[in-house]
């Protein structure tokens, strides 16, 4: 299936009352990923999705009528991940929540709720997420073998042992299997769970990229680690045409190299590996596992006029801080200034609005925008079930 197809779909589903039935299968969803997928959207930020007319109407499906983030009727998480230094599992409704801390989310909080309330069944959304992870390193699949360091890592003796190659992937496969292992196990999280019933393994959405877009030895072997990451997970769960989204790298948005900002990090060339991974997939595994992979690009959801004032702030900041200490002369300030279009550098009281409103962290997480995490859980789920219709 054509990932494109996808993109435009987004907004054109309803969301549908929930019918809140426990006599239906649950259907079990497995997100994964690095920070982008734990999440950094403020609940502060929402507010800002009625600020576009375009995206206006979604905001009413997100705040209930005291103002607050709604949770969701019908559907669960059960999350791992870090906080504090330490590893910590959060299980409950769908809510704010299941972010980097619990006033912030990630792409499962608009994922979750339009599922819960398009779909009869109830819903179940296992989570695992670690920041800072590599796919090379850290999520190796098994059927990638033993990562080979560049000849960098060598002379710098940064090899990685043997127990730290694919440590994330064995978490993530462990904690499913913690959670789905029994009645009892899936009552901790579904309290209305009925063994009888039962669940069945629906879709999985990988979203991650970051650290291997950063390393151009981990961007050469992306495409072939991310088809075996696949394979391996269909395998590892006894299920092989298990639906699979692999969530682009969107950070600078769909057309990177248009932007004025950073342009020395290969963004759209990691990208190419992430959507050759799945044009390649089917050509690459046995027969068994092939179909029902896909690729959505997080890049359409992306701000880019909010992008604009991160830009401005960081770089203008940093002039100005050299400026003081007489590294750059103030003719020089004003010339690149003019070169990227800041007026005289300084933030306006709309930018300085606008960034308050709307942003809740850095670039490379998406400028912590719920407008973007809802917008592109919600593109994530429509994907989902258009496979599940196909």
């Amino acid at each position: 299936m054509n990932q494109g197809s996808f993109l435009g779909l987004v907004g054109l589903v309803a969301f549908f009352p929930q019918m809140n039935v426990m006599g239906s299968p649950l259907k079990v969803y497995v997100l994964a990923g690095q920070s982008n997928m734990q999440g950094s959207a403020h609940k502060k930020t929402f507010a800002a999705i009625g600020d576009d007319p375009k995206t206006a109407p979604l905001l009413k499906e997100v705040l209930g009528a005291s103002g607050e983030p709604i949770e969701a009727d019908n559907g669960w998480v059960a999350y791992r991940t870090n906080r504090g230094g330490e590893q910590a599992t959060l299980l409950g409704k769908v809510k704010v929540g299941y972010g980097f801390d619990d006033k912030r989310i990630g792409p499962e909080y608009g994922f979750g709720l339009f599922m819960d309330r398009s779909t009869e069944e109830p819903v179940l959304l296992i989570k695992t997420a670690w920041g800072g992870k590599s796919l090379a390193v850290d999520f190796r699949p098994p059927s990638s073998g033993v990562y080979q360091p560049s000849e960098r890592e060598k002379k710098t003796g940064r090899v990685f042992l043997k127990e730290e190659t694919g440590h994330y992937y064995r978490e993530m496969v462990a904690f499913v299997k913690e959670i789905l292992r029994d009645e009892a196990s899936i009552q901790k999280v579904v309290p209305g769970y009925d063994e009888e019933t039962g669940y069945e393994l629906s879709g999985f959405v990988w979203f991650q990229g970051w650290n291997d877009m950063c390393n151009r030895h981990h961007i050469a072997q992306y495409t072939e680690n991310m088809i075996n990451f696949i394979a391996d997970v269909r395998r590892e769960f006894d299920s092989p045409t298990l639906p699979f989204i692999v969530g682009v790298l969107g950070v600078y948005g769909a057309d990177p190299d248009s932007r004025r900002f950073d342009k020395g990090l290969p963004v759209s060339t990691f990208r190419k590996t992430q959507f050759e991974a799945v044009k390649q997939y089917d050509s690459k595994v046995d027969s068994a596992l092939r179909g029902n992979v896909i690729a959505v690009d997080s890049g359409p959801f992306y701000e880019l006029g909010l992008s604009d004032i991160y830009w401005k702030r960081r770089m203008t900041g940093e002039w100005k801080r050299r400026l003081k200490k007489g590294e750059m002369t103030r003719e020089t300030y004003q010339k690149e200034c003019a070169r990227y279009g800041f007026g005289n550098g300084e933030i306006t009281a709309e930018e300085q609005a606008t960034w308050d409103r709307c942003s809740s962290n850095a670039e490379y997480h998406y400028l912590g925008s719920g407008k973007t995490f809802i917008r592109f859980g919600k593109a994530l789920a429509e994907a989902m079930l258009e496979i599940e219709k196909s």
